[in-house]
């Protein structure tokens, strides 16, 4: 014995009972009951969202006897035979394997035989969009001026892939999502009508799980419902233990534990939730996608939006007191990076978001200051021999500070040095920060033993070097300008008035940057960059490093081989360079 579907058993039999789209019922019903219904539609918009219900209830509305308010009674016989699926003159098709231009050649053929039941004959082609170019401009004049008794109706879900010719020929009108209220009330309606017994906010979240397609959500609640219905289903009742469990969700509750730990910054206490959910058989896709729920749901509690957000009383509380006591810097931290984590390839595997956690938590980890150390002291050794005489536990020292955290929120230096002040957002030009460097009363002159020391940000040093980072993601019209521009020693670069000299140690890369900055494009990125880093604006002047005019001399052994200056001007840099 077999039985309808929730989706198929509950599909609504007239505009009034379509749920969610009423922007498109009321103007096909205006138009049934003025008779001013068009030859062509194109329904688009998600899955689940009613586009080929419209389309059957619209034909059914054109052929029933006895209209009502542009709705169909569903009583006269032509009714009763549409709803029995036994009416010859709606004929479905679909597009996904009827593409072809032999296909539209027999629906041309076809459409010029008059109706057999009812008063008009309507096409309803599915998944329009995978109709072949040629199909669809054989399409085209049939489309365009159909016989009268003809209506056409279009349903796809992409409709940015049917043809402008095909759409301009079509009165559409795009489906929305529905709206989880709106999913809600249609879901008690057929528990109502079914005697199965389900908790409110488990049909809530298979409301919310759904994500605005009602088919998603009646098939979900059917698999429940024969689970744990009641009512001859086996059960006593659909609960939200339930809904978690049939979709890996977990705990709804463990899941705001660990949002707290991310944002606190406790790793151990965030890796050990993620484990134990994982041991416990939690879908990690799923696991990532309520965090990130979870952590919008913070960010705009934090900026005063949470009107809209759709989560249980209990945890809008809780998120509205965690965000309270942390710094916004840490919210947008934690959401930039658990959004980049990526769960389409290896969903069984807690590696990615074990690492999302390591980054969000870790303050003490700045990956892009460390490189810009790197690239500044050169072989990795003398670095850490300068951190040896360092304390374990020190995490004030610049080089460690969070590479996205603000400059209102870092740590002072233990140098002695004072903290920028907050409301100082204008930094010092770059001439006063390079006089700054050459012999302060009490400091040492730049050597290669103090070399090794972490790059200081608001410093000539590290803002040239911040720049030089940023345009290593900028690719001009053949090279890479942050490659080129790492040619520059940065001791050497001079301000003459408001030009930047920036000296060049290899004339390949001068020439190839000149060539780029003679380029508006390149010109403009690399003097966006230095006015972002240094406050102003500034002129360039590209000259050669050294007396003789090739820049030889200035050049380390490694850099005097060609294979290594080719390779440094498409983004090589050199590490660690050793003498035999």
């Amino acid at each position: 014995m077999t039985s309808q579907v929730y989706y198929r058993k509950w599909r609504p039999g007239s505009f009034t009972d379509l749920a969610g789209q009423d922007h498109v019922a009321n103007t096909i019903r205006q138009a049934i009951k003025q008779q001013r219904v068009a030859h062509s539609y194109l329904f688009c918009g998600p899955r689940g969202t009613g586009k080929t219900t419209t389309a059957r209830i619209l034909a059914k509305a054109v052929n029933c006897l006895e209209p009502a308010e542009g709705n169909p009674c569903n009583n006269c016989q032509i009714c009763r035979t549409i709803n029995e699926g036994r009416f010859l003159d709606i004929i479905e098709l679909d597009a996904a394997s009827n593409r072809g231009i032999d296909e539209i050649r027999e629906i041309r053929d076809k459409v010029n035989f008059a109706p057999v039941q009812g008063q008009r004959k309507v096409y309803i082609i599915d998944e329009a969009h995978m109709l072949t170019d040629q199909a669809s401009n054989a399409f085209l004049k049939t489309l365009e001026e159909p016989p009268a008794h003809v209506i056409f109706v279009l349903c796809t879900t992409e409709a940015n892939k049917i043809l402008p010719t095909i759409i301009s020929r079509c009165q559409r009108f795009d489906f929305r999502r529905l709206p989880t209220d709106v999913i809600c009330r249609r879901l008690t309606e057929i528990i109502e009508g079914e005697g199965v017994a389900v908790e409110p906010e488990a049909l809530r979240t298979i409301a919310r799980y759904a994500s605005g397609s009602l088919r998603d959500a009646e098939n979900l609640l059917e698999q429940l419902a024969i689970s744990y219905g009641g009512g001859g289903g086996g059960g006593d009742g659909v609960t939200l233990q339930h809904v978690e469990e049939l979709l890996g969700l977990g705990q709804g509750d463990q899941w705001l534990e660990l949002v707290k730990y991310l944002l606190m910054g406790n790793t151990s206490a965030s890796l050990g939730i993620i484990n134990q959910a994982a041991w416990e058989g939690a879908d990690m896709r799923q696991l990532h996608r309520q965090v990130l729920e979870l952590l919008r749901a913070a960010m705009l509690l934090e900026w005063n939006s949470g009107g809209s957000l759709d989560l249980p009383a209990h945890v809008t509380d809780q998120l509205k007191e965690l965000v309270a006591q942390l710094p916004k810097w840490r919210i947008m931290k934690a959401i930039k990076i658990w959004g980049d984590v990526n769960m389409r390839y290896d969903a069984p595997s807690t590696l990615p978001l074990e690492l999302a956690v390591v980054e969000t938590c870790d303050d003490t980890v700045a990956p892009a200051v460390a490189a810009t150390a790197l690239e500044a002291t050169g072989p990795p050794a003398a670095s850490a021999a300068a951190g040896r005489g360092r304390p374990a536990g020190s995490n004030n020292q610049p080089g460690n500070q969070p590479a996205n955290q603000p400059a209102n929120q870092r740590k002072p230096s233990s140098q002695g040095a004072a903290a920028p002040s907050p409301e100082k957002s204008a930094r010092p030009a770059p001439s006063a920060v390079a006089g700054d460097r050459t012999d302060r009363p009490g400091e040492p002159a730049p050597s290669a033993t103090s070399a090794a020391a972490p790059v200081d940000e608001d410093s000539f040093q590290g803002r040239w070097l911040a720049t030089v980072r940023a345009l290593g993601r900028c690719k001009g019209k053949k090279f890479n300008l942050g490659a080129l521009l790492r040619d520059c020693r940065v001791e050497a670069i001079t301000l003459e008035g408001d030009t930047l000299v920036l000296p060049f140690s290899h004339r390949t890369n001068m020439e190839r940057m000149q060539e780029e900055m003679e380029e508006p494009n390149g010109h403009r990125m690399v003097t966006e960059a230095v006015a972002k880093f240094f406050g102003e604006s500034y002129a360039f002047k590209l000259t050669l490093n050294g007396e003789s005019g090739d820049g030889e001399e200035t050049l380390r052994p490694a850099q005097r081989s060609p294979l290594v200056r080719t390779a440094m001007g498409m983004g090589a840099r050199i590490v660690e360079e050793t003498t035999e």
